[in-house]
C-alpha cells in the first residue's frame, strides 16, 4: 500500500517497519541503502515534482538519507520526520530546504547532545514560502 509523503504517511510506514519482526525489518534496511528511489517509489504516492527531485537529488544528500534512515531502524527507531508545507507548496515546486541531524556513538557531540540515542536521525523538510519560515 502506497502511503502520502507527508507526516501521517512516513509515521504510519515507519510504524508497520519497527513493529515488524527484524528480519522483516532488515529487508526495508536492505532496501533504502540499495535503492532509494526505489524504495520511494514502491511505498509512497508522489507528485511528479518530487519523483523528478529524487531523480536528480544529489549523491551525498542521497548517502546521507540512506545511511541515517537505515541507522535509525536498525537501532529500532523512528526517524523523527517533519515537513512542514502546504498543498500550494507542492504544486508549485516552491524551493525547500531540507535538514538533516544525525547522532552516532562514535561522534563527538557536546553534551547537550549526549541525551540522544545512538542511532537518532531527524529529515526536515521546510517549504522557504512555508507560513512561519
Amino acid at each position: 500500500m502506497k502511503r502520502t509523503f507527508d507526516q501521517a504517511g512516513v509515521n504510519d510506514l515507519q510504524q508497520e517497519i519497527l513493529s515488524s519482526d527484524y528480519t522483516q525489518r532488515l529487508h526495508f534496511i536492505n532496501f533504502v541503502m540499495n535503492d532509494f528511489a526505489g524504495f520511494m517509489l514502491t511505498y509512497f504516492e508522489l507528485r511528479a515534482s518530487q519523483i523528478q527531485y529524487l531523480s536528480t537529488m544529489s549523491t551525498a544528500l542521497m548517502t546521507s538519507l540512506r545511511i541515517g534512515i537505515a541507522d535509525s531502524w536498525n537501532n529500532g527507531l523512528a526517524v523523527d520526520f517533519q515537513k512542514n508545507s502546504s498543498s500550494v507548496d507542492e504544486e508549485e515546486d516552491t524551493p525547500k530546504d531540507i535538514i538533516l541531524s544525525r547522532y552516532n556513538s562514535s561522534s563527538d557531540l557536546p553534551v547537550a547532545n549526549s541525551l540522544l540515542p545512538t542511532g537518532y536521525f531527524s529529515i526536515r523538510i521546510v517549504y522557504r514560502n512555508a507560513t512561519g519560515s
